[in-house]
């Protein structure tokens, strides 16, 4: 708590002391069908967005520039993996703070993390400029798009700059657990961008600058948006560089550092496909894995929305030294996400000729092969995803940084060694990333976790069987029914789809559940529904 409520100044104290700060963990309960609502439906916004936005591109710009967007962004991630870490650590603190009613603590880690930040920004400004200027001899571009790389490669990470110091404000929404607010800031973000490359693309030749110029203007819009929310949801955070703490400092930057490193091993299987195709297999190879690879990219993105509202409860739930109800939420959730991404992954393995043939065209129907090497490994690598909260919100993140980054630097050694098997190629990239990933997080994560508990080891492992056998039973059928049926319309596919998943929910509900499980389900939705009725306003 705050020391000596007489003594502060008056810009540190809760506006409404005692109102906001209390129950976070009972108000995060009851905002969680609204912000379950709002996550579903950034991921149907992003997922429509991207799949109109890949095809239009390579339309626009051919597969070989294309390739280079995804590529640029791969490159930049790893630059971001430091500043990601960064605000990792102050969520951490920042929401503990907040949960307990610190102002004082809680905007001496705002000042300090923006200070930080700053620093970190100075720092990087200058690599950012020098990559963008020898990106060229770094990846292939075709011959005469030197200096359109050049341009995107610097407003890429301009916009990488400016998104990491919107982070700091936009930690307020996840504190309060206002993801409808997140929500409008980020759809706000995704229309500018695409309205400006579809303006630019028709009153200019198509470019990539033009695509650069587009990012650049999500990343504004982000900052803007969340600096409104921020204002809006915690007016109790204020800017003064004088309580800026350089012990503070020190600390959240030991913690990100860890963070950093588990981040950087994790780079090295989430975004050094492109680099390698590039690389070994030139840009028009490289702009065709691209293509393919945003539809892992969007199971990935469409596993951490689902989560997003998982990660403040847990903080929640650790500050409080609830334990019990920690393994009890951790282990659902495993379960549930395993659960609800067994479809959407099983569907893409079975429909993958259909589904390539009608988004992208016929001519990237041979990568049907590519695309289930790199979804269906996901429902074992995106289920366990509620431990790497756990790792944080308990200050676990040391052993769990060596572990990824040596399995990210073996990934890497296995890719390049596996893409120059002939019969392989390409194949062989997708193969290692599966390979190692699932090695890592079949063995070592779920063990780990439940030693940062102090339970079980083989506590989680249960939760994450029953998304495995849905994710074949989909599979397999939809590939059956593939076969027997002639699926060359979008329609023909949802309705399909529809079919499967019907059936599908049978299977989740019934069988995969258990009993307490479907108690734990009832008895949420009639406290959601009861909450819907009687709405508190925050």
């Amino acid at each position: 708590m705050n020391d000596s409520a007489g003594n502060e100044p008056d810009n540190l104290k809760s506006p409404e002391k005692g109102d906001i700060g209390k129950n976070k963990l009972d108000e995060g309960r009851r905002r969680l069908p609204i912000n379950v609502v709002a996550n579903i439906t950034w991921i149907a916004v992003n997922a429509l967005v991207l799949g109109w936005y890949t095809p239009f591109l390579i339309n626009k710009l051919g597969v070989a520039s294309y390739g280079l967007i995804p590529l640029t962004n791969s490159l930049i991630q790893y630059a971001n993996l430091i500043t990601q870490s960064f605000n990792s650590a102050v969520s951490r603190y920042l929401t503990i703070s907040l949960v307990n009613d610190d102002w004082k603590g809680a905007n001496k880690t705002f000042n300090s993390a923006l200070v930080g930040l700053l620093i970190i920004a100075c720092l990087l400004l200058p690599l950012v400029v020098l990559f963008s200027i020898y990106s060229p001899a770094m990846i292939n571009v075709l011959p005469g798009s030197e200096n359109q790389a050049r341009i995107l490669v610097l407003f890429t990470g301009f916009a990488f700059l400016i998104t990491t110091f919107a982070n700091s404000f936009a930690v307020s929404s996840f504190a309060y657990h206002r993801f409808d607010m997140r929500l409008f800031v980020n759809i706000s973000a995704l229309a500018s961008q695409i309205i400006c490359v579809v303006a630019l693309f028709h009153f200019f030749t198509p470019n990539l600058w033009q695509a650069g110029v587009a990012v650049l203007l999500y990343s504004l819009t982000f900052l803007f948006g969340h600096i409104a929310v921020w204002r809006k949801l915690t007016p109790g955070l204020k800017i003064n560089i004088k309580l800026f703490q350089t012990n503070l400092l020190k600390k959240m930057s030991s913690f990100s550092s860890w963070v950093a490193i588990n981040q950087a091993g994790s780079l090295l299987f989430l975004n050094i496909d492109l680099v390698v195709a590039n690389v070994i297999f030139g840009a028009t190879i490289g702009g065709r894995y691209g293509a393919v690879l945003v539809l892992s990219t969007v199971l990935r993105s469409m596993a951490g929305t689902i989560l997003g509202v998982l990660s403040p409860i847990v903080m929640t739930l650790y500050a409080k030294q609830e334990i019990q109800k920690l393994v009890k939420l951790i282990k659902f959730s495993v379960k549930f996400l395993g659960l609800a991404m067994a479809l959407p992954i099983g569907l893409l393995c079975g429909f993958a000729k259909p589904i390539l043939y009608l988004w992208l065209g016929p001519e990237f129907v041979d990568l049907s092969v590519l695309l289930i090497l790199l979804v269906s490994h996901l429902t074992v690598n995106l289920s366990i995803t509620p431990l790497f909260y756990l790792n944080i919100a308990t200050d676990s993140v040391r052993l769990p940084g060596i572990v990824s980054l040596i399995s990210g630097v073996t990934n890497v050694v296995l890719a390049v060694s596996l893409a120059s098997i002939p019969n392989l190629g390409y194949l062989g990239i997708a193969m290692a990333g599966a390979i190692v990933l699932t090695v890592k997080n079949s063995i070592f994560t779920p063990i780990y976790g439940a030693r940062t508990l102090n339970i079980p080891w083989w506590t989680f492992y249960p939760s994450t069987v029953s998304g495995m056998i849905g994710s074949v039973l989909v599979g397999v059928g939809s590939y059956y029914l593939t076969g027997i049926l002639n699926l060359d319309a979008w329609g023909e596919i949802f309705l399909v789809s529809l079919c499967i998943f019907l059936v599908y929910s049978l299977y989740a509900y019934f069988l995969a559940l258990s009993k307490s499980d479907r108690n734990l389900v009832r008895n949420e939705i009639g406290y959601r529904l009861s909450f819907l009725t009687h709405s508190p306003k925050i």
